[in-house]
């Protein structure tokens, strides 16, 4: 079987962490997120996207970029900040950037996509962890 052969070049692995890896390579070219698409008759199809800078992504493809930030932290025991989202997209700290995150995060909560990880912290020290966490 294919799968067998590509099990023993390294080509593939069933430690789930392909996904990861994957998102991890996203976050480091600054790129959007990958797109997953299931389908019960054609199975699931994974898109990858060329580069593209913060200010060139939908917004669509900027929240989807939210979730996986926040799923692929979750994953290393860790969770998402406004400046771990800044430096996700490859931003400096200055005001216009913190504040277009901060929309962005809210966005994504109003969507579902993630959730507070303390609702008691104060703005500054606010955590954000996906919605499923």
């Amino acid at each position: 079987m294919l799968v067998n052969v590509m099990r023993q070049m390294d080509l593939c692995e069933e430690d789930g962490t392909g996904w990861d890896i994957t998102v991890d390579a996203c976050e480091v070219a600054n790129i959007p997120a990958p797109q997953a698409e299931c389908d019960e008759n054609a199975g699931t199809k994974v898109t990858l996207f060329g580069g593209r800078a913060y200010d060139r992504m939908t917004k669509a493809e900027r929240k989807n970029a939210v979730y996986w930030h926040a799923c692929l932290l979750y994953a290393q025991g860790e969770s998402m900040s406004n400046q771990t989202l800044r430096e996700r997209f490859g931003l400096d700290g200055s005001r216009k950037n913190t504040v277009a995150m901060s929309r962005l995060i809210r966005e994504s909560l109003n969507d579902g996509l993630i959730r507070e990880e303390d609702e008691d912290a104060s703005d500054k020290l606010r955590r954000y962890i996906p919605y499923w966490g």
